[in-house]
This record gives structure tokens, sequence and C-alpha cells, in this order.
């Protein structure tokens, strides 16, 4: 009996440690599932790295010609919050992103503008001109449909920004 049970705890025991496979785990909320790796949030993943390297054709790929950004509430087609790359650019300033918790929210039911995923994503901004050096940590929601971000609401403190391009 003894063997039986020592069998039964080493199986657990090994089966506990294994590594779990790559891909997505998922949880179940009180709507719907909460995702940590899927297709939408590397969907974002990749429009952060096309801000950090500057590559504007591969970020405008990820979103809807008529998306709308809610920056601090203040909102803005494509056009204008691609001006972001202009103003690097000319200011010369050089940005490094560091990609904190990235989820994805998947709701039962979609919303009235047939939305039911949300990606989710916590980044830190460091921008650097020259020997001035500043950081904000950006809060993002992105709503995705049919594979592309149709919705953004960002939420950080501005004064980074502002400090850097003066």
């Amino acid at each position: 009996m003894k063997k039986i049970i020592l069998l039964f705890v080493l199986a657990g025991s090994v089966f506990a440690c294994t590594k779990k496979e790559e891909g997505a785990t998922a949880s179940k909320g009180q709507s719907g599932i909460v995702i940590d790796s899927s297709a939408n949030t590397d969907l974002v993943r990749k429009s952060v790295a096309a801000i950090q390297s500057g590559d504007s054709a591969t970020y405008r790929t990820t979103y809807a010609p008529n998306v709308v950004f809610h920056d601090n509430l203040d909102s803005t087609g494509i056009d204008g919050n691609m001006a972001m790359f202009k103003l690097f650019a000319e200011k010369g300033i050089k940005l490094q992103i560091e990609v904190g918790p990235v989820w994805e929210n998947q709701y039962d039911k979609p919303n009235s503008k047939g939305v039911s995923n949300y990606v989710m994503a916590y980044t830190t901004f460091t921008f650097t001109r020259g020997d001035k050096t500043t950081k904000t940590v950006i809060f993002s929601v992105d709503a995705i449909k049919d594979g592309i971000q149709v919705e953004e609401w960002l939420v950080y403190d501005k004064a980074a920004m502002a400090e850097i391009a003066k």
C-alpha cells in the first residue's frame, strides 16, 4: 500500500513539475475568458515593436483604416496618431519600449460594434534626446475585431513626452 501511495505522490510531483506546452493559458471569468497569449496579443506586440523601430508602414497595418484612438480621452484617427513618428524623427527622439503584462479578454457576447476581444497591455516608454531621458508607463486597451485593432484607449502621463519634445 505504501508503494502505491508513493507512486501516486511521485506521479503527481512529476506532473506538477513538467513544463507547460507553449501556447495560451486561459482562465474563465464572469462573462468570458482571459488569455495570456494569442494572435491578438501578438498583434498588439507587433504594433508596439513597430512604434519602437519607427516602422510606420507595419504600425499602420495593425489598425483598421477607421480606427479611433482615445489618447487620454482625446480622440483621433490613424493619421493623427501616426504624427508621433514624425515628431520623434524631427526632434531626434529615440524610443525604447519595455513591454510588461499583456493579456486578452474574450467576452461571451460582443458589444454594439461587434467587438468581443480586448487586449490590455502595460508598456514603459523611455524617450531619449541627447543627454535627456524621460519615462512614462502607458496602459492600453485595444478592441480587436477580425484580427485588426479597431479602437484603442491609452492612459498615461503626458509630461514625459512634453518634457523630451521641448
